[in-house]
This record gives C-alpha cells, sequence and structure tokens, in this order.
C-alpha cells in the first residue's frame, strides 16, 4: 500500500496499484479506523465473532 498526501487540495490517498481505497482529510497514520476502512474495502481485513 502506498500512502501519498496532496498539499495542493490537503487530501489523503491510500492506494494499492491502481485501486484507491481511501482518499480524504485525515492522515491514514494518525487513524487507525481509516486503515480498517481501506482494508475492509479491499477484502483483507474480515471481522471474525467467537
Amino acid at each position: 500500500m502506498k500512502v501519498t498526501h496532496i498539499r495542493s487540495i490537503d487530501v489523503w490517498l491510500l492506494s494499492k496499484g491502481n485501486k484507491i481505497l481511501y482518499r480524504g482529510k485525515t492522515s491514514p497514520w494518525h487513524s487507525p479506523k481509516v486503515i480498517a476502512a481501506a482494508l475492509r474495502r479491499e477484502g483483507k481485513l474480515f471481522h471474525i465473532v467467537a
């Protein structure tokens, strides 16, 4: 995964290949929820209920 900050429009991008998993104002490094949402969108995070 690649994290990029576009300063001119103040947007953070989290991408994998040519697929954008997250685009927003919050830095993915500061919010675990952003990373979890991106992984869920990619299909890599599963919620297991025991």
